[in-house]
């Protein structure tokens, strides 16, 4: 019995490497963990991508800096968008928070 709690205890610290830690800031809806980051971020304000981790899950995906070029005064707080699928095609980046395809609000939560 000894042995087992060892061994286990020996486990602990490989399991909690093995999760990536968020880098910066997390957003949440839920069950949902959503952070991006910038892959130029020299280049704010002109990136042309960011990698989206959803859940743990990384892609690279691109960005769209006008509102959807359109002649319309984008909405106060907007920053970017971010071009991805299903849900989040597109992730709408403003400020303080982030909205999904579904209009699901997503406020930081790190």
């Amino acid at each position: 019995m000894l042995r087992a709690i060892t061994a286990l205890l020996l486990c602990i610290p490989l399991f909690a490497s093995a999760m990536e830690k968020a880098e910066g800031v997390v957003y949440c809806n839920g069950k949902t963990n959503i952070e991006y980051r910038l892959v130029n971020p020299d280049n704010n304000g002109t990136a042309s991508d960011v990698d989206l981790t959803i859940n743990g899950k990384t892609s690279r995906l691109m960005t769209a800096y006008s509102w959807f070029g359109s002649n319309q005064v984008a909405p106060k707080g907007f920053q970017f968008a971010i071009l991805g699928e299903k849900q989040f095609d597109p992730l709408l980046v403003f400020v303080d928070y982030l909205i999904d395809a579904k209009k699901q609000k997503y406020r930081q939560c790190n």
